[in-house]
């Protein structure tokens, strides 16, 4: 009796495990670039003095989270020729729905080029 019941147990312990890793949403790199491609067009777009854009690398941090590089370019009107960039990390996870959602974000970095 006790054999079957120990069966039993070890039985639906595997069986719930397994479940609970197919529920667990995965992101491939794909999404995490258009997510980042969107978001920084979205924030160039609202800015009067952003010229340009760039989606830098992205990197995997865990199954359902990725980590990319975005830039903005801004023109400097005290020198002729010269150009502000801005970098950001975006730290994309997917929401229990299964979606890409902009879980936080790095501070922002700009700089002269």
């Amino acid at each position: 009796m006790k054999v079957k019941l120990v069966l039993v147990a070890c039985c639906a312990f595997f069986i719930l495990a397994g479940s609970a890793q197919a529920f667990q949403w995965h992101m491939s790199y794909g999404q995490a670039k258009n997510a980042s491609k969107e978001f920084v067009k979205g924030v160039c777009a609202q800015e009067n003095e952003c010229t340009s854009w760039g989606v830098g690398q992205c990197y995997r941090r865990s199954q359902s989270r990725f980590d990319c590089d975005v830039g903005t370019f801004y023109k400097n009107s005290p020198n002729i020729g010269e150009e502000t960039e801005c970098t950001i990390a975006l730290h994309w996870g997917a929401s229990q729905s299964g979606y890409v959602v902009l879980k936080n974000h790095g501070p922002v970095h700009c700089f002269r080029v």
